[in-house]
């Protein structure tokens, strides 16, 4: 568990973020009413926000099903090159800031 723990320290927080909601995105089941949620508009009883459907929007966009994400969310697939281009850019910045010799 040490070596686990040792290896992943050498990680930013920030990839292990953005890889673990990539994760998430991809297990949650789009077609259930009643979901978890973190959306704090939602949490404090609004009934719109601007995020909402955003992440079932981007699960049914993963699962071919363009025109029910389209429906869900339209800027889906803005989001998905947001946080790929910010895990690439962690990336390679990780392989340019730690010594490997």
């Amino acid at each position: 568990m040490k070596a686990i723990t040792d290896r992943l320290s050498q990680f930013p927080l920030e990839l292990i973020f953005w890889i673990g909601s990539i994760v998430a995105i991809l297990t949650i089941d789009p077609s259930v009413s009643n979901h978890f949620t973190l959306c704090p508009l939602e949490n404090l009883g609004f009934d719109w926000c601007p995020g909402c459907g955003l992440g079932r929007s981007m699960n049914l966009l993963a699962r071919g099903e363009f025109q029910a994400s389209w429906s869900m969310h339209p800027l889906a697939m803005l989001a998905y090159v947001v946080i790929f281009s910010r895990i690439w850019n962690l990336i390679k910045n990780l392989k340019t800031t730690h010594n490997y010799g």
